[in-house]
C-alpha cells in the first residue's frame, strides 16, 4: 500500500508547512514577514526575497523560510506573502495553492473597510472554508485605527476564527499571531 506525502514526512523526520499571507494592498503582509525575521533571525533558513515594484509594492510573492525543531520532528515554515492589489487576483490564487493555514492581514484604519472586506471576500471564495484562516488586525498603533472586535463585525468573521491585534512595524503583537498560526499549521498539516 502506497503511503501519502505527510505519512512519509513523518517518518523521515521532516514536516514541510505552507503559511499565506493574503490581505489588501499596504496591508503589512511584507512588514510581517519582516517582523518575524527581525524576531526570529536564529530560525530562518536561507536568504529571504522581496519581489515588488519601485513604489514597494508586492508584485507576485515574497518568501522567507522558518525552521523549528520539535524532537523528533523539524518543521520548515515556507511563509508567501500574496500581492494585494486588485488586478493580480490570479497571481494571489497561484501563491496560495497548497496552503495549510492562512492569515489574513487587515489595514486597521478606519478608511480601508471596503479594501478588507473585497480582499477578505475573495480569500474565502478561494479558499472555499477548506484552508484554517488566522486575521491580524495590523496597524493597531494608529489613532485611526478599529479595534479587532470590531473589525470582526465589519468583516463577518465567524466566531471560530481567531483575530489578533498587532502592529508589524513596531513587531507588537506579531509573536502571538505568528506562534498561534504555527499551531494551527502544524495541526492542519498533519491531521
Amino acid at each position: 500500500m502506497k503511503q501519502d506525502k505527510t505519512q512519509t514526512n513523518f517518518n523521515e523526520g521532516l514536516i514541510q508547512v505552507k503559511i499565506i499571507f493574503w490581505g489588501p494592498a499596504s496591508s503589512g503582509k511584507t512588514t510581517n514577514l519582516r517582523a518575524i525575521a527581525k524576531l526570529f533571525p536564529q530560525n530562518i533558513t536561507g536568504q529571504p526575497y522581496e519581489v515588488s515594484t519601485s513604489e514597494d509594492h508586492t508584485i507576485w510573492e515574497d518568501y522567507l523560510a522558518f525552521q523549528l525543531e520539535f524532537p523528533p520532528y523539524s518543521f520548515i515554515f515556507h511563509i508567501h506573502t500574496t500581492t494585494g492589489q486588485k488586478r493580480f487576483l490570479a497571481t494571489r490564487e497561484q501563491v496560495a495553492k497548497n496552503a495549510d493555514v492562512i492569515l489574513f492581514i487587515a489595514d486597521s484604519q478606519e478608511h480601508r473597510l471596503k479594501e478588507n472586506i473585497r480582499s477578505y471576500e475573495e480569500l474565502i471564495a478561494f479558499t472555499e472554508n477548506k484552508i484554517p484562516i488566522v486575521v491580524e488586525a495590523n496597524k493597531q498603533d494608529l489613532p485611526n485605527s478599529v479595534t479587532p472586535e470590531k473589525l470582526r463585525q465589519d468583516l463577518g468573521l465567524p466566531s471560530s476564527t481567531p483575530i489578533y491585534g498587532a502592529s508589524a512595524v513596531k513587531c507588537k503583537g506579531v509573536y502571538k499571531v505568528f506562534r498561534d498560526m504555527i499551531r494551527l499549521a502544524i495541526r492542519n498539516r498533519t491531521r
